[in-house]
């Protein structure tokens, strides 16, 4: 539940402030949805949903955070962030391999799938009760519906999740610039340093080599000038004081 409510309050700020409310209209309606299953028909429910809310929209999520990562944010971007976190930068390959060849593949068993769906149809599996043996009927128009829908609210968040955030952070005529999400600024604001260095406000400037370039190394951020990093030994003897009281 909180992997559903998590990221309602983290974007949209007013159904935080309603917390308790957001939970238990989210356990009503999931209890609501629950009833489907409980019918004697519900097994063909089950199935319905288990075919069609994960499998094509999954694909679908992953074809939207391939384009997000590999052509809007830019795959050589993710590859310095990787860099920064890791200290050690993927090989160039994964820059293609993101780019073209998982895109493509893809975007193939999208349209395979939904060839698929619509040249031979959504079918499930009943019991004949008469000739006592299973067989595979397709589905009725409103059932052909409720699948559609499905698979449209399961891959709605990710563009309205978009368009949300393209709208938080459209500025109006006439007011100040805004930094849009990982704008390049943001890598202004570390440093390089060693872990036995004490961080000093006053030389947090950019790394520049010869060419212009940055160099890519370890970063910590700026703005900790009240805190000072100590070296292997001196955690050791405080660690030691803790334990002594001493």
């Amino acid at each position: 539940m909180q992997g559903i409510l998590t990221p309602l309050m983290d974007n949209f700020s007013f159904l935080g402030r309603h917390r308790t409310l957001l939970t238990v209209c989210s356990c009503l309606l999931g209890f609501v949805i629950g009833l489907l299953f409980t019918q004697r028909s519900g097994n063909y429910f089950v199935t319905m949903f288990d075919d069609y809310s994960a499998t094509l929209p999954l694909v679908i999520v992953v074809v939207f955070e391939t384009i997000s990562v590999a052509w809007v944010y830019g795959t050589d971007r993710f590859l310095d962030d990787i860099e920064v976190m890791l200290k050690w930068r993927p090989p160039v390959v994964y820059k293609y391999l993101w780019k073209y060849v998982c895109l493509l593949a893809m975007l193939s068993l999208l349209a395979a799938s939904l060839l698929r769906m619509v040249f031979k149809g959504p079918t499930y599996t009943a019991w004949n009760q008469t000739k006592g043996s299973e067989m595979t009927l397709e589905y009725p128009d409103w059932a052909l519906v409720m699948i559609i829908l499905l698979i449209v609210f399961a891959s709605l968040p990710v563009p309205v999740g978009y368009i949300h955030t393209m709208l938080r952070h459209h500025r109006a005529p006439g007011s100040p610039p805004q930094e849009g999400p990982g704008a390049e600024v943001h890598r202004e604001l570390y440093t390089k340093c060693s872990s036995t260095d004490q961080l000093d406000p006053s030389s947090h400037q950019p790394l520049v080599e010869d060419d212009g370039v940055r160099s890519r190394a370890v970063f910590l951020p700026v703005g900790n000038e009240h805190y000072q990093l100590l070296s292997q030994q001196g955690e050791e003897e405080e660690e030691e004081e803790q334990d002594t009281g001493v």
